[in-house]
């Protein structure tokens, strides 16, 4: 690689966190880099987020966390900017009827964004992350670089009540992520809300690195703060024996058992902070430092509900019910009482870690799941769901893994693609080699097309013969 970053991928790029980027571009212990990715953060949005922190310290001081009452004015500006919010609302007084607002969908996000995102905004900076989380439905979720930016000092503040100071410095590697997969992309960038300091992916499978040993030695090296990834990435670390010991464990995206968390921490050295964030919402909420069971609602411009099953009213404190979120900053995708699909229950009043806003518990979270090659190496779904999505005909899937040896794969399928019989046999063949290679040899992958399209978020990945043999991952 030669310019890695440019003032377009990274406006306001000094020489110095250039200089000190490519020193861990160029390390001799580096990756196989694949990608170049820059924060776009120019001068608006840099005030943006300078702001956006300013605002969040002082509601946490405060204890200002949104309430019913307190996101109206929020619902109320939407109202006349998006064509959904002002179909949704039509007829409503929404100080007296809240609770009767239909609720949004995942589905709504696929087949209604252009109505969601306002009419009157400037599309030129939307950033476009395809997601489907544990589903295999995936949401074409559009962001705004100012948006993503707020991270930064969420994720910031999440640690500090761990005990880490974040160093502004572009000599500083703040974070680097760890994924184990078959192939996902890797590189390094600075980032310009951290003063430069450095923040790398990298993908500890054997596959990414030139000798076995850099791994460890890249991770010395660069001397990362803390290490960033899914249960599923730091499990693996663990069985390579990696040796790092950052001062935290950022742990993301998958649902992480206490037993997990106290074998990581223990691993490690260090404090795990699970952090519970959606693409749609950006980061929601993490672990109290005092019970980390519990997950405090991170920033103040959400409103969390948690929603009975078949009524769809709260439930008082103490009872489980479904997350729904309502507010945010992504200027694209402002949420009307949107349905996260995740289960848990809410509690309010003070907490003896200082932080004082409502306390989330997640019962039933994104959990791992695993795949076993016939020969007994680790599969990591992800590198199935990256499969299937180059597929644009296939707009919901299902992957269970049944016998040692043999898979099931459930589509939802473009009407279009089942009547051409002909390209369907083609195209199904394709991805049968495709997915029995990722399997190892003697796999068997069977293909059904009567998975339901219903708009339920429903697990993407499962595998009942782990279960059935009680097979630990």
């Amino acid at each position: 690689m030669n310019k890695i970053l440019d003032s377009k991928t990274t406006p306001l790029l000094c020489e110095d966190w250039e200089i000190e980027l490519n020193s861990m571009i160029h390390s001799k212990y580096a990756p196989i880099w694949n990608t170049r990715i820059g924060d776009r953060i120019g001068e608006g949005e840099f005030r943006f987020v300078k702001n956006f922190q300013t605002e969040f310290l002082q509601a946490k001081k405060n204890v200002n966390y949104q309430t019913k009452q307190s996101i109206i004015s929020f619902i109320e500006f939407y109202r006349h900017r998006s064509e959904f919010f002002r179909t949704r609302l039509f007829g409503y007084n929404i100080k007296e009827e809240f609770e009767s607002i239909p609720l949004t969908t995942r589905e709504d996000l696929q087949t209604k964004i252009t109505e969601i995102i306002p009419t009157d905004l400037d599309l030129s900076k939307m950033v476009i992350n395809p997601t489907s989380g544990t589903t295999g439905k995936p949401i074409l979720a559009p962001n705004h670089p100012m948006a993503i930016g707020c991270y930064v000092p969420l994720i910031e503040f999440s640690v500090e009540r761990h005990g880490v100071k974040p160093i502004h410095s572009p000599k500083s590697t703040f974070a680097i992520q760890l994924c184990y997969q078959e192939k996902t992309i890797e590189y390094a960038t600075c980032h310009s809300l951290a003063g430069g300091a450095k923040f790398a992916k990298i993908n500890i499978h054997p596959n990414s690195w030139k000798k076995p040993s850099d791994l460890q030695n890249f991770l010395k090296e660069s001397s990362p703060q803390i290490l960033t990834g899914d249960p599923y990435a730091f499990e693996s670390a663990m069985k390579m024996g990696i040796e790092y010991r950052p001062e935290a464990i950022h742990s993301t995206a998958l649902e992480l058992t206490p037993a997990l968390r106290l074998k990581i921490s223990n691993y490690f050295q260090c404090p795990v902070i699970n952090f519970y964030s959606l693409n749609e919402t950006g980061p929601l909420a993490y672990s109290c430092p005092f019970d980390p069971e519990w997950m405090h609602i991170l920033p103040h411009d959400l409103y969390v509900e948690v929603l009975t099953k078949d009524t769809k009213i709260p439930v008082p404190t103490g009872n489980v019910g479904e997350i729904v979120v309502t507010g945010g900053r992504n200027p694209y995708l402002p949420l009307l009482r949107y349905k996260t699909g995740d289960i848990g229950d809410l509690e309010y009043g003070p907490c003896p870690c200082g932080d004082h806003f409502p306390r989330l518990r997640l019962l039933s979270g994104r959990k791992s799941v695993y795949f076993h090659k016939p020969n007994g190496d680790t599969i990591n779904p992800i590198d199935v769901g990256r499969i299937l999505r180059k597929k644009p005909f296939i707009f919901q899937f299902q992957v269970e893994q049944t016998k040692s040896n043999e898979w099931v794969c459930r589509l939802s399928l473009e009407t279009e693609v089942i009547k051409n019989e002909t390209h369907w046999e083609i195209e199904k063949d394709l991805l049968q080699k495709e997915l029995e290679s990722l399997f190892g040899e003697n796999s068997k992958v069977f293909i059904s097309t009567n998975f339901p399209l219903d708009g339920k978020k429903q697990l993407a990945y499962i595998n009942s013969y782990q279960d059935k043999i009680g097979v630990n991952p």
